[in-house]
């Protein structure tokens, strides 16, 4: 889910139907000067009722804003202070999920849009930077939501669906 300005969206002039993914519930159109970082916050306490969402993983693009509310909301929070430096130590598990098609991001495409408008630069180095295509009208905060939650994607648990079902119809009620 993403939050934008309408503010922004007035002067921007996206080609991309935001409207329409606004309708579709993909995203959340404000007309504040800024998004309130409640708004974000709140759409995480909703998801944690939904997928038990226990911790927030996020650059530090504004998280000192939203670290006390996060907190506050019994989230634990962890920025990652060098993103670039991230983006290529994930770039090997990155481009084999995308290569294997592991990722899936059904009928989202605003996923897909952010997706699409990821450079891919290589440094001197060989490490790998995902960059924004054009700095203002190419939106990537979905793709680098994506990469900073395959950060600590270790951390997720594997549940069997099946030994669960087969334990719950074991139960007499």
């Amino acid at each position: 889910h993403s939050f934008a300005r309408k503010g922004y969206l007035d002067v921007a002039n996206l080609k991309p139907p935001i409207k329409e993914w606004e309708k579709q519930g993909l995203l959340t159109i404000v007309d504040e000067p800024t998004i309130d970082p409640r708004h974000v916050v709140n759409w995480f306490v909703e998801m944690r009722e939904r997928y038990g969402i226990q911790k927030v993983i996020g650059d530090n693009f504004r998280m000192d804003l939203m670290r006390p509310l996060f907190e506050a909301e019994g989230f634990e929070l962890e920025i990652i202070r060098n993103p670039r430096a991230a983006h290529s130590l994930l770039a090997p598990r990155i481009e084999t999920l995308f290569a294997n098609h592991r990722i899936v991001f059904g009928d989202n495409p605003l996923m897909r849009w952010y997706t699409n408008n990821v450079a891919v630069k290589i440094k001197p180095d060989g490490n790998k930077e995902y960059l924004k295509k054009d700095e203002h009208r190419r939106k990537t905060d979905g793709f680098q939501a994506f990469v900073h939650a395959l950060w600590r994607a270790d951390e997720i648990e594997d549940i069997d669906v099946e030994e669960v079902l087969n334990m719950l119809n074991a139960i007499a009620f």
